[in-house]
């Protein structure tokens, strides 16, 4: 197995179904990276599993209105209405935010209003909503985000069991077993599953899958493997068929259609970073 890279989960699909892009990488804070991203009408965003809590702030004019988005189960195409200038915050897989107070399993599959479930002083968020420039924005943010950061406790008990489940899926690019969570943990298969999907809302297991999936985006999106066969191989899929199927259950497209998408849309050259 190859040594990834740290990951940086991907929405594909905001870059190719908005009109403009932009994201600038962090990799710090449990935080992946901050994006901005424009469109000139309400149209359909096709979303996908990231394992991630985003925080997205949508404008309109002067008017803003902020969501907790939870990581979708399947692939699935949603109404955006007529905010069309988005500022969002991406987690890392498996991250929970310390500004809100909700669980990842009661954000799973789901968009809610951000204000009803904000932790501390929500000034920042008044202040969010006069600011217009992007990186103005993200200094608002990480300093409301890192004072409320500093009030977070530890992990512990099941809270720690199921961060540790996360952890091993994240170093291995989704392709443990549970049997070797259980070995390594010293907990049974059965307690472990018990116990994360009580804090996230769905399997290891399905945890796995995803990251292995968004491991494939990565792969698609920044190269062109000579054969699908190999890039299943290098992902860690038992066969091209579970690559494929798996690949559509979560993109909506197979991996070739997906990486004929990626070229023809140009999307590394779309994908503009900061820094």
């Amino acid at each position: 197995m190859m040594a990834w890279n740290i990951l940086k989960p991907t929405q594909p699909y905001f870059v190719f179904d908005m009109d403009e892009f932009y994201q600038e990488l962090y990799l710090k804070q449990g935080i992946s990276h901050f994006y901005s991203c424009h469109t000139k009408e309400s149209k359909m965003i096709r979303v996908v599993p990231d394992g991630c809590i985003d925080l997205s702030f949508e404008y309109n004019g002067a008017k803003m209105r902020s969501f907790a988005c939870g990581t979708p189960a399947v692939y699935r195409e949603e109404i955006r209405p007529e905010y069309h200038d988005v500022f969002g915050v991406r987690f890392m897989p498996g991250v929970q935010p310390a500004l809100i107070n909700v669980t990842m399993r009661e954000l799973f599959d789901k968009r809610i209003s951000l204000e009803p479930i904000l932790c501390g002083d929500r000034t920042w968020l008044e202040n969010l909503e006069k600011e217009t420039g992007f990186y103005q924005r993200i200094r608002i943010f990480i300093e409301a985000y890192t004072k409320e950061e500093k009030k977070k406790e530890l992990p512990f008990g099941k809270k720690a069991l199921a961060e540790s489940v996360k952890k091993m899926a994240y170093q291995s690019g989704g392709c443990v077993r549970i049997s070797e969570m259980a070995d390594k943990t010293g907990y049974s298969e059965r307690y472990i599953n018990k116990i994360f999907m009580e804090e996230m809302g769905f399997s290891p297991k399905t945890f796995c899958k995803i990251i292995q999936f968004q491991r494939a985006l990565e792969l698609l999106n920044y190269g062109a493997p000579d054969k699908m066969t190999d890039a299943a191989v290098e992902l860690g899929y038992y066969d091209q068929p579970q690559f494929i199927r798996d690949f559509i259950k979560y993109a909506g497209i197979t991996p070739n259609q997906y990486l004929k998408l990626v070229k023809e849309e140009k999307y590394a050259s779309k994908v503009r970073n900061g820094g």
